[in-house]
């Protein structure tokens, strides 16, 4: 197993353990993550089948963050959580992309020290969509801290 296999089954067993709300957030958050990795680990010629495609890849983001529940988060829910009804799994990343969403709008980019804003996001934002467990929390706490800086 490749080391970029590793990661997406360390990603996986992971989410494996979470409650289906919490899952789904990791899932959504590290989807870029796991998209490349898949990417990387697919043979030459399949990505060029890939490459080939007209799609821009402006358009496949946008529809993959308006429409997760339809896409590859989707499939890697299912994996972890398997017994879960599939209406239960597009509403728990429905909610998790809300969640993350909220955590990024409630940011306030221009007063405060940097610390208590991006705190006081998730705070706002976990006011929104509440139920999840406090590691849930503190990786939002920590993607809005990397992404906003």
């Amino acid at each position: 197993m490749t080391e970029d296999e590793e990661t997406i089954a360390r990603t996986i067993a992971e989410a494996s353990e979470l409650p289906l709300k919490d899952a789904a957030y990791l899932l959504w958050r590290e989807c870029s993550k796991l998209d490349l990795l898949a990417w990387r680990a697919m043979p030459p010629n399949v990505r060029d089948v890939f490459r080939s495609r007209a799609a821009e890849n402006s358009i496949e983001v946008k529809f993959e963050h308006d429409h997760p529940e339809d896409g590859l988060t989707f499939d890697r829910l299912q994996l972890t959580h398997p017994d879960m009804d599939e209406a239960e799994l597009k509403q728990a990343i429905i909610a998790a992309v809300r969640f993350d969403d909220a955590c990024f709008g409630y940011f306030d980019k221009i007063k405060g020290e940097f610390g208590a804003r991006y705190k006081r996001a998730v705070e706002l934002a976990a006011r929104d969509y509440p139920g999840y467990l406090e590691l849930t929390y503190q990786r939002a706490r920590y993607y809005i801290s990397y992404y906003m800086k």
